[in-house]
């Protein structure tokens, strides 16, 4: 799953990708690289960003969506949180295959209404707290434990709101409201989340606890990164989301090679 950020203020690649030429480029090149999915969003959630209105993300995002649907043949996963954005697009006739939603339903619960009104697959993904308050005092007893019966309990939300268990995806959220060692003790447990019996993603890419881990600044945390690709394709991972598309799939072809079992489909279609 390529990252692409409409976003000036992103951890990783902010503002690269804020015209739409630059933003084609990079979806076409992720797409030749070996992205299955291409998943665009219009709001940074990096740790401390300031939250964007809906006609502000909308705006960002109004452009490039209907050239994205002509220029790849990958699902467009769309990561927003709000109702308002995902209406606008399909009022205006945006294919979206799949909503990628950080808040996990909580942000905007009309959204789980909408998202199955429209029938479409939904990230669930985990976080504490939004961007400017999620990492100021991170604290769990067993992260792993808490962290799947947190998304146990999005996942009713998301069938309360009529979404079939099959539309459902689980990301645990590495790096939203966690710290290093949370963050290490889920890429362990991954097998765990997979074991809830839905499709699942896995978001590491360039993240400070890859830094802390490391030692080295963002634009030098793809080795990493990658390592964080192999280990997800070993617990049985769906999608991985990265800056980088073709490390990753450098990486799972050869994991696909010795070990079997991942055949680089998206399965959103």
């Amino acid at each position: 799953m390529g990252v692409l950020n409409l976003t000036p203020d992103s951890f990783s690649d902010g503002g690269r990708h804020a015209l739409p030429g630059a933003a084609l480029t990079a979806a076409v090149s992720m797409v030749e690289q070996g992205a299955a999915v291409v998943d665009v969003g219009a709001v940074s959630t990096r740790p401390g960003a300031a939250p964007v209105t809906a006609d502000e993300e909308w705006r960002r995002l109004a452009e490039i969506l209907p050239q994205l649907d002509a220029a790849v043949d990958v699902p467009l996963s769309l990561d927003t949180t709000s109702a308002a954005v995902l209406r606008r697009a399909l009022d205006a006739g945006c294919r979206v295959d799949l909503v990628n939603d950080v808040s996990a339903l909580s942000a905007d619960p009309e959204l789980a209404t909408l998202v199955a009104q429209a029938g479409l697959p939904l990230v669930l993904m985990h976080r504490r707290g939004d961007p400017l308050t999620m990492q100021a005092d991170p604290h769990y007893t067993d992260a792993p434990a808490e962290v799947m019966a947190e998304l146990s309990a999005a996942v009713a939300r998301a069938g309360e709101a009529g979404i079939a268990p099959e539309d459902i995806l689980l990301d645990p959220g590495i790096g939203f409201g966690k710290r290093v060692e949370d963050n290490v003790a889920l890429l362990a447990a991954l097998p765990d989340l997979v074991a809830l019996g839905h499709r699942t993603v896995l978001g590491c890419s360039r993240k400070s606890f890859l830094g802390a881990l490391t030692g080295r600044p963002v634009d030098d945390r793809e080795h990493a990164t990658t390592a964080t690709t192999v280990i997800a394709a070993r617990a049985g991972v769906d999608f991985v989301r990265v800056h980088d598309a073709g490390a990753a799939a450098q990486a799972l072809a050869v994991v696909s090679a010795v070990f079997g079992g991942f055949t680089g489909e998206a399965g959103l279609t």
